[in-house]
C-alpha cells in the first residue's frame, strides 16, 4: 500500500498545534482553494470517534468524504480514516513532537487509489504528485496561521 509522509516544523508548542488540528474548520483553512472543500458536518472540536463529512469538487468530480477520528492522544496524535469517499483506503495521521524550536509535525497518509473510472485518472503516481502539492500548500498555511 502506498504511503506518503511529510514533516512540518512549527515555532509553537505541540499543545497549540494540537488545538489547531482539533478544530475541523481549520482543515478547510489549510486546504488549497482549487479543491473546493467544504465542511458539511462536524463537531466544533474533534475527539476520539468524531465524524466529519466533507464535500469536495475538482476536475468536474464532486466527492462526499466521511472520516472518523480513530486515534486521539492530546498534544501528540490525531488519526482520521476515510469511511466513505473516493479512495479505497485513506488513513491520515498527524504526530506531534516537541523540539527545541517548537513542534515537528509528522504527517503520514496510507492510501489505496480509487477504483472505477476515478482509478484510471488517479493512479498512484498522480496521487503522489497531488499529495506533494497539497502538503507544500498546507505547510505554508500551517506556518502562516500558527505564526511560524
Amino acid at each position: 500500500m502506498p504511503v506518503f509522509e511529510g514533516t512540518t516544523l512549527l515555532s509553537c508548542t505541540p499543545a497549540a498545534v494540537f488545538e489547531f488540528l482539533c478544530k475541523p474548520a481549520n482543515l478547510i483553512a489549510v486546504t488549497p482553494p482549487d479543491l473546493n472543500m467544504s465542511l458539511v458536518e462536524a463537531p466544533q472540536r474533534l475527539s476520539l470517534g468524531a465524524r466529519m463529512v466533507l464535500q469536495s469538487r475538482r476536475w468536474g468530480f464532486s466527492q462526499r468524504i466521511v472520516s472518523i477520528i480513530t486515534a486521539f492522544e492530546p498534544n501528540a496524535l490525531i488519526v482520521d480514516e476515510q469511511k466513505e469517499g473516493p479512495f479505497k483506503k485513506w488513513v491520515h495521521s498527524h504526530r506531534l513532537e516537541a523540539i527545541p524550536e517548537g513542534t515537528r509535525m509528522l504527517e503520514r497518509v496510507e492510501y489505496e487509489a480509487p477504483g472505477g473510472l476515478l482509478g484510471l485518472v488517479f493512479t498512484t503516481d498522480a496521487i503522489e504528485g497531488e499529495l506533494q502539492e497539497l502538503f507544500a500548500y498546507r505547510t505554508e498555511k500551517f506556518r502562516e496561521l500558527l505564526k511560524s
